[in-house]
């Protein structure tokens, strides 16, 4: 891993963070310094916002430019920090998949007299897509002289998942109790596919609640926020002839405040509603980062297209 920036810098060294983060973007073979992804990150984001400034405030004349501006910007930001996350993710979600067929082909081999050396190389001969590279890795390691038990714990160490883990341990702890490896592996085989098998049927059963939450918190609460303050635009309207001046300014000013504070509550149950679905359907509340930026961009458009809509219906501006 490309870790010589993070290393050398005062104050960051030795981050449980950025380590962790440079294994993400390790599995996503993103050949790069943690530190380095996370600047450009920072700097790629500010440069939307900076568009977005420009167009909507400039060009369109937006009432909301800023706070397109920082959703975009937010946004952009979370995409882009976690796309390495996402895809090192979806890689580990495919080598767990893969699993269990490369055990029952090696509990084959092992039966029909190969060694652990060639029953890994039929694994490796195999299209198993990123769970063939990591055999690879162990294979290579037994050729350069290390031990099965060393040379397997690769697997686990380049892998971040569990499930792996703990499938090596149990290979690991056969082999030096010397229990039959082939056997071994059969069993273990029928372990993980039930284990991954289990994965699957808790997300088939949670996607009417992801449903639910996502028409919930990033369609109709927005929508009804929308139309909230469309409504307290036509009241102000229908006092504004019979008060001053000045109470019509200081309505005004408590109106932006509520259509602020509107629309912050909705960025915080967007992220709330993101961290929900990710604990209930995969368990993990980093994988948060992946529903996020889909909730915040369907809420905040739904809010505004519900204030647009409503204000033509009877006819107040935006």
């Amino acid at each position: 891993m490309e870790l010589k920036l993070m290393q050398n810098t005062p104050g960051i060294k030795g981050s449980s963070f950025l380590t962790k983060y440079a294994s993400y973007l390790h599995s996503a073979e993103f050949r790069v310094d943690p530190l380095i992804w996370i600047v450009f990150s920072l700097v790629a984001s500010a440069l939307v916002g900076a568009m977005v400034w420009y167009v909507a405030g400039v060009i369109l004349v937006v009432k909301e430019t800023l706070q397109l501006t920082v959703l975009i910007s937010f946004v952009a930001l979370d995409v882009l920090i976690g796309y390495p996350y996402f895809k090192a993710e979806q890689r580990i979600e495919q080598i767990e998949g893969d699993l269990p067929d490369a055990l029952r082909q090696m509990s084959d081999t092992l039966k029909s007299g190969g060694t652990y050396e060639y029953a890994l190389r039929e694994v490796v001969n195999s299209d198993l897509g990123p769970l063939k590279k990591e055999i690879g890795e162990v294979l290579k390691k037994l050729e350069e002289g290390e031990n099965f038990e060393t040379a397997l714990r690769t697997l686990s160490y380049n892998v971040d998942s569990r499930l792996v883990r703990r499938t090596i341990t149990i290979i690991i702890d056969s082999v030096a109790a010397g229990a039959g490896l082939a056997n071994v592996l059969e069993e273990i085989a029928e372990d993980v596919r039930e284990s991954h098998r289990i994965q699957k049927e808790r997300k088939a059963r949670t996607v009417l609640q992801v449903i639910f939450m996502f028409a919930a918190g990033g369609v109709i609460a927005p929508m009804i926020f929308g139309f909230v303050s469309t409504i307290s635009k036509v009241l102000l309207n229908a006092s504004a002839a019979a008060v001053s001046a000045e109470r019509v300014a200081e309505s005004n000013n408590a109106l932006g405040v509520i259509e602020l504070s509107i629309q912050g509550y909705i960025f915080v149950m967007s992220i709330a509603t993101g961290i929900m679905i990710s604990v209930m359907r995969e368990g993990k509340i980093s994988k948060s980062i992946i529903y996020i930026p889909v909730l915040l961009c369907i809420a905040y458009i739904s809010y505004l297209l519900a204030g647009f809509v409503s204000g033509l219906l009877v006819g107040v501006g935006s």
